[in-house]
């Protein structure tokens, strides 16, 4: 009886160990307040698994997009999860799960220069117009695809460089997400900068989680918490209570922007796939389609 007891436990302690993993997440510009929400939805799909599994964050600060994934694909890096802006590079290099972070958000995004030349893109209104401007954009990001395929002019530089050089007119604007700019507005580096009104930009565009394409453990637990978060509701209550989503939803005004939509490039594609319940259209867009 004690030795069947004894292997019982035995048995119960080797289950808890294999189903704990711990998950370091890498934080671009290890900027935790920025991406409050989106580490959220990471905590959510842990909360979700099977499992009791840990989360840490890991700051990257100067370090690219790039970078953090050319570490990821080492077995020693110290980073083995990290979200970031869709690619198909990217889908066929890791593990990458389909469900999208911000619910397709950050595929809104607006415009920001200086304020002393606000008025000089009040014109703006169609994708022709903006076409006759540079967009401040960062090394390695997916979104540089669009903005090119879609005819604009991309000056990359490295996220912390391209608040400065837009300052310094090395380039015209500087698009982010709706749930980003505003406090990005608010900080030192950003003094004498504003949103431009009276425009949006739209396309199919998401944060995805992305693991080392060896470690399916780790990603198909991410993939059963968040499907599990989703079906119980606690993925839309959370996006739906987040102080930075009302906020975003709240101060970008959309129903007050003209809305130019960008066309999804033909290597982009595969984002059609995802099911239309994972993606979100802010009343204001769905009004004026």
């Amino acid at each position: 009886m004690r030795r069947t007891l004894c292997a019982l436990i035995l048995l119960a302690a080797q289950s808890s160990s294999l189903c704990a993993a711990t998950f370091y997440l890498g934080v671009l510009h290890g900027d935790e307040e920025v991406f409050k929400y989106e580490i959220s939805v990471v905590r959510l799909a842990l909360d979700y698994a099977s499992g009791d599994h840990t989360l840490e964050l890991v700051p990257m600060v100067d370090t690219s997009q790039d970078r953090v994934f050319r570490l990821m694909e080492s077995e020693e890096s110290e980073v083995n999860v990290f979200f970031s802006g869709y690619s198909p590079e990217r889908e066929a290099r890791f593990l990458q799960v389909d469900i999208p972070l911000t619910r397709g958000l950050l595929g809104y995004r607006l415009l920001v220069s200086r304020e002393d030349r606000l008025a000089e893109f009040a014109h703006i209104q169609t994708l022709k117009d903006l076409q006759s401007y540079s967009i401040g954009s960062g090394i390695g990001w997916p979104d540089n695809d669009y903005l090119e395929a879609n005819g604009l002019e991309v000056i990359a530089s490295q996220y912390a460089n391209l608040w400065r050089m837009l300052q310094r007119n090395r380039f015209d604007l500087f698009h982010r997400g709706i749930q980003e700019v505003f406090e990005e507005l608010r900080r030192p580096e950003a003094e004498g900068l504003a949103v431009v009104p009276g425009i949006v930009l739209a396309f199919r565009f998401d944060y995805f989680i992305y693991v080392n394409a060896r470690r399916q453990d780790l990603h198909d637990i991410l993939e059963e918490g968040l499907q599990r978060a989703f079906d119980s509701g606690a993925l839309t209550r959370n996006f739906n209570g987040s102080p930075r989503i009302k906020e975003a939803l709240r101060d970008s005004h959309l129903d007050q922007r003209t809305v130019i939509p960008l066309q999804l490039p033909q290597a982009y594609r595969s984002l059609d796939e995802i099911p239309a319940k994972y993606w979100y259209t802010p009343a204001a867009i769905q009004e004026e389609k």
